[in-house]
């Protein structure tokens, strides 16, 4: 089993390796939505480098493409919320 804490180190990896300006963003920052002030490009590669990590440690075939844009608005841990909830059905 993977906990919260886990995926959200995932995440903050994500944010630090994709985002050039990563320091103005934390876990309470908008990934998607109106409200996110990061490019589409990126959020694709952030979604590639976290599913690419879960892989790592044995999740596989998960796509989270869909679960994101089925979304209005998610912040970063809200991202790691749904990653937990998907991992756990």
């Amino acid at each position: 089993m993977i906990t919260k804490t886990k995926i959200d180190s995932i995440v903050i990896s994500a944010i630090k390796a994709i985002i050039k300006d990563h320091k103005n963003f934390d876990l309470d920052s908008f990934f998607v939505g109106p409200n996110a002030t990061i490019e589409s490009i990126d959020v694709v590669q952030i979604v590639s480098f976290v599913e690419e990590k879960l892989e790592e440690l044995g999740f596989e075939g998960f796509d989270l493409f869909e679960k994101v844009f089925e979304c209005q608005n998610l912040t970063f841990s809200e991202f790691s919320i749904l990653i937990l909830k998907i991992l756990e059905n």
